[in-house]
């Protein structure tokens, strides 16, 4: 994906699905169903998946066929917050750190920023340029996912 393709996502599913399976590395295959699904789900014990982090949730739907939801990563900051655990643990294709930085800003009205810089020993050292993305205070979540993926799809 282009970085005019992830910036012009919506907030909804489908950008919590692709952080799912981009960022929080999560297969969210279909094909694996746990076989106590249903009774676990109709007991009210929801089925997580993602190494012990609610990363996404098995649900019934219908005509009883199982499906893998992400959490709502660009709507709830509290998912949201995953995301930028994840980013601070990211390492390069050579298992460097990622990032040497990761800021997130607030100017105490309406507006934040979101900056990162690359590790000067990570395969990705663009000589520790300044990236940034800002966004309103309500799409906060939503400005999470899109620098993660932004970051991880570089």
């Amino acid at each position: 994906m282009t970085k005019e393709e992830i910036l012009a996502m919506e907030a909804n599913e489908e950008l919590d699905k692709l952080v799912a399976v981009e960022v929080m590395n999560e297969l969210m295959s279909d094909l694996f169903i746990p076989e106590d699904a249903l009774e676990l789900q109709l007991a009210g014990s929801p089925i997580k998946s993602g190494g012990g982090n609610w990363v996404c949730l098995c649900k019934y739907e219908e005509g009883d066929i199982p499906k893998w939801h992400p959490l709502p990563f660009s709507t709830d900051i509290s998912a949201a917050w995953q995301v930028v655990e994840k980013l601070r643990s990211m390492e390069d294709g050579e298992g460097k750190s990622l990032l040497c930085c990761l800021n997130i800003y607030s100017d105490h009205d309406e507006c934040w920023d979101i900056r990162w810089c690359y590790s000067e020993l990570s395969n990705r050292n663009d000589g520790h340029k300044d990236h940034r993305l800002p966004l309103s205070w309500f799409s906060f979540p939503e400005a999470i996912c899109k620098a993660a993926l932004l970051i991880k799809l570089a």
